[in-house]
């Protein structure tokens, strides 16, 4: 018989995190039953998931909303699941009403400091997770910073500490992209359009790149947020707007990043993103921040890197990936490699399989 798992999110609109959650529930329906639940009324990502499965929303109410555990507990009640997984700050504090409601198994997964940014160090914040951590069986980061994190700060005990990597669906060959007529070139990024994601950096090392090129160069920004506004007039008020498309939510990301010639990462802070792995896996080349977690998952042979906030380096970094350097194909090559070898779906989901069971 199926082990029925809850997976209670803040919401399941287009993020990084609402794309493990996809990938996780693909990976294992034939062994596991999957349910959704989520604080708010979005639910984009949920396109993508492969099963038919049951989502609920709570309808949650700006700020603290009690009622909020209250319709948590009965519906919990309801559906007798045998574990629950919540995912980041915005859900943690759960587990204590999955607790009263007699849930033996309670996984809490961690892919960034949440309302914290960068150096999640806020205190309250942290009591929060400490007083929650202990109604959780199983702590999962996706990252040795978080792991660290989590250790020092959350005060987590190793026994109940596990490190699980995202995962992707990696091709068996990497994707060529075809030349367009006219020589065009896409420079790509995606991600939720947020302070954190940094997306002004791009846009000004982008007004660089296109004053030290001839070629016809696009920049595509995937994705949707409440800075959207702003990174539109930011476009305008640099005169780039004619080379920049802001393409919203997308369910075609794959397609988005096989179109690129470059992916760009301008991020504060990331933890394992996601969109870096899809990349390597069908082959563009990668230019992040060197930021967060992520050199403790790939380096120089795999990516370039740029200091955070250095719009000038950014822009020397993408017109060198343009070039097609021997460089760039040779991190092409091993990056796809990777990825291959340590970061599939597959991986992942028997990770998060064994927790369950």
């Amino acid at each position: 018989m199926k082990k029925k798992v809850v997976h209670l999110v803040y919401s399941m609109g287009c993020g990084g995190l609402e794309k493990v959650i996809v990938n996780l529930i693909n990976g294992s329906y034939e062994d596991i039953e999957h349910i959704i639940i989520s604080l708010t009324p979005e639910f984009e990502m949920t396109a993508g998931i492969i099963p038919d499965i049951e989502i609920f929303c709570l309808d949650k109410k700006p700020g603290k909303d009690i009622g909020c555990h209250l319709r948590l507990y009965k519906l919990l009640k309801h559906l007798s699941p045998d574990a629950i997984n919540t995912y980041n700050f915005g859900t943690i504090e759960y587990h204590i009403t999955a607790f009263l409601a007699g849930l033996k198994t309670r996984v809490h997964s961690d892919h960034g400091h949440g309302g914290d940014a960068q150096d999640g160090l806020n205190k309250k914040n942290n009591l929060i997770r400490k007083v929650s951590s202990y109604f959780i069986n199983d702590y999962v980061v996706v990252s040795q910073d978080l792991m660290d994190w989590v250790t020092k700060v959350v005060k987590v005990k190793p026994g109940r500490l596990h490190l699980i990597q995202n995962g992707v669906e990696v091709p068996s060959s990497i994707s060529i992209k075809k030349p367009t007529a006219t020589g065009e070139k896409v420079i790509c990024t995606v991600g939720r359009l947020d302070p954190v994601k940094n997306q002004p950096l791009l846009l000004k090392a982008f007004k660089q790149v296109l004053q030290s090129t001839t070629l016809p160069v696009t920049l595509k920004i995937v994705g949707d947020g409440p800075e959207r506004n702003a990174l539109e007039a930011l476009a305008v008020s640099l005169d780039i707007q004619r080379h920049v498309e802001f393409m919203g939510y997308r369910e075609d990301v794959r397609e988005q990043l096989e179109s690129c010639d470059v992916f760009v990462l301008s991020s504060h802070y990331e933890a394992m993103p996601m969109t870096i792995l899809e990349c390597m896996a069908i082959g563009r080349p990668v230019i992040t921040t060197d930021v967060g977690g992520i050199r403790h998952f790939i380096n120089e042979r795999y990516a370039s890197f740029v200091a955070p906030g250095d719009a000038h380096g950014l822009a020397d970094e993408i017109l060198n990936k343009l070039n097609e350097t021997l460089e760039t194909a040779s991190q092409i090559n091993n990056a796809h490699n990777l990825v291959l070898e340590k970061y599939s779906l597959n991986a992942m989901a028997k990770r998060y399989s064994e927790i369950y069971n």
